[in-house]
């Protein structure tokens, strides 16, 4: 099969350059001993294989620093592998892309465990408030429970109106039963004496006989 022949500007667009860019490659080469074809009327042809020395050429200037002339050297070297460069540069390119695609997971994934962080400290500072306020009120319960156990105390050491009315009312009784009683005892020494019969005198006792 015949290779494609392309004209120096249909050459420029399919590497990427300009034209004059191509001329001055074209140089560089022709003194590495890279010499382009010509036709009938002298104009250059650049064949598929030009293509592929140009952009070998350019990947290993730009994208590896090196100095054209000696990147004009490798390329037209014998035994030089013109896809060994473009390959290379492509799984370079490939490992970039899996290297950003890892470094958006690892960030999705951090994001996501920030958001878990987030979450839990809320669920932290919520918590913690709800445990002081069960403190504040298990302390409030404290103090009304210890205010109500020592007014009930005072009230147990206290007689309650009822019983003191109950314990007057006792006292009443029986002072009105200790009334009935001294006064039944006085009536009983005055009839005792009403029915003590009199004894009578010695003066009487000697008239009597």
């Amino acid at each position: 099969m015949n290779s494609s022949k392309y004209t120096t500007a249909d050459f420029a667009a399919l590497v990427g350059v300009s034209k004059a860019s191509v001329n001055n490659y074209v140089a560089i080469l022709y003194e590495c001993g890279h010499v382009v074809a010509r036709d009938h009327r002298n104009y250059r042809q650049f064949t598929d294989k030009d293509i592929a020395i140009f952009k070998a050429l350019i990947t290993l200037n730009k994208e590896r620093g090196m100095r054209l002339k000696d990147a004009a050297q490798v390329v037209v070297a014998p035994g030089f592998k013109l896809d060994s460069v473009a390959p290379q540069q492509a799984l370079e390119v490939a490992k970039y892309d899996d290297l950003c695609q890892s470094m958006e997971l690892l960030a999705g994934h951090v994001y996501g465990i920030e958001q878990q962080n987030a979450q839990l400290l809320e669920l932290i500072q919520t918590q913690r408030q709800q445990n002081e306020l069960l403190m504040a009120q298990n302390n409030t319960l404290k103090q009304e429970l210890g205010t109500m156990m020592q007014h009930l105390l005072e009230k147990a050491n206290e007689p309650s109106a009822m019983h003191q009315q109950q314990l007057d009312r006792v006292e009443k009784q029986n002072n009105a039963i200790m009334n009935v009683l001294n006064r039944l005892q006085a009536e009983q020494r005055e009839q005792t004496v009403e029915e003590k019969p009199v004894e009578k005198g010695i003066f009487a006792r000697i008239l009597n006989k």
